[in-house]
């Protein structure tokens, strides 16, 4: 039985991968979804699952350049490979999709391993490559059930996504800080890092090979008694409320471009992973109204830029 249920999902993705080709060729609409689910571990735990999967990640060739564990019952593994680094390469903001997560969450008796769908975040990010090749070496690694997060957001629409008119969108950037040259604006960031701000510590660090931007994840573990916007406990409580849970959503990550540091707005960070997530309710963006004000005062911090911002100043 199970190894019917192995060969009708490879089946599965396969159709799935013939139809993405297919609708790209042909510029026809398909619905994509943020995460991909890869298997379910019944009866286990997660230590033996994250042996597992990383063995699996290795023997594929895949670098894990983090390990992110923001609380308990819960690992992600950020990773990265040549496939993905040449992608980030040929986009003006490949960076952002020069990492991607697996996640290994335990759920009551089982454990669920996750990852993002890579080509959902090809597309997603304006990257010139959608990643299909990541995607099915993804599925032959780890395995593959089905995509999730969500409705599913039309494949011609995506690049252009924003959660609602009048909020960002993936280049409505968070500008944290612009110093006088790369080597200065990597070298503030790790410092930033350094000083442990609000307990804000570095995951990893990615260098895009052949051009001048790096890729830092940021690990928020803060006492949410002082600031809990700042813990991503506490924010993913109320987004990540379904039983398929998306961790691989974390860490949350900053990009050193040429003199730039910037992120992602978070009105953009998190819709694109949360898109079916409503504005009021227990869990809703609407609980999240201050976190991209906040964010944007510590990050900004982290980045060594300026706060508070100059013309904000009475």
């Amino acid at each position: 039985m199970k190894y019917l249920q192995m060969k009708i999902s490879a089946i599965g993705f396969m159709i799935l991968a013939l139809l993405l080709n297919t609708a790209y060729a042909e510029e026809k609409a398909i619905l994509l979804k943020p995460f991909s689910l890869a298997k379910i571990y019944s009866n286990s735990q997660i230590a033996t699952v994250s042996t597992k999967v990383t063995k699996q990640l290795v023997d594929a060739g895949y670098q894990i350049v983090g390990v992110y564990e923001p609380y308990q019952n819960t690992k992600i593994f950020i990773i990265t490979d040549n496939a993905l680094l040449k992608a980030a390469k040929k986009s003006k903001y490949g960076g952002f999709g020069a990492a991607l997560r697996v996640s290994i969450t335990q759920y009551a008796q089982d454990v669920q391993v996750v990852h993002n769908n890579p080509t959902y975040i090809g597309i997603a990010y304006n990257m010139k490559d959608y990643l299909s090749s990541t995607r099915t070496k993804l599925a032959k690694t780890l395995g593959y059930v089905k995509d999730f997060g969500g409705k599913g957001i039309d494949s011609r629409e995506l690049g252009d996504y924003n959660y609602a008119f009048g909020l960002e969108g993936f280049n409505g950037f968070m500008e944290l800080a612009e110093h006088k040259s790369h080597k200065a604006a990597l070298q503030f960031v790790e410092r930033g890092f350094g000083r442990e701000l609000k307990d804000m510590k570095k995951v990893y660090r990615i260098n895009v090979p052949g051009k001048q931007q790096s890729v830092f994840g940021v690990s928020l573990k803060n006492d949410t008694k002082d600031q809990k916007f700042l813990n991503d406990r506490f924010v993913m409580d109320i987004i990540d409320s379904k039983e398929l849970r998306r961790s691989a959503h974390l860490p949350y990550e900053i990009m050193v471009s040429g003199k730039r540091v910037f992120m992602m707005h978070p009105h953009f960070r998190l819709a694109i992973n949360f898109p079916d997530l409503h504005m009021f309710g227990k869990h809703s963006f609407g609980k999240l109204m201050d976190l991209p004000y906040v964010y944007e005062e510590y990050f900004i911090q982290l980045a060594g830029g300026v706060w508070p911002i100059p013309e904000e100043i009475d």
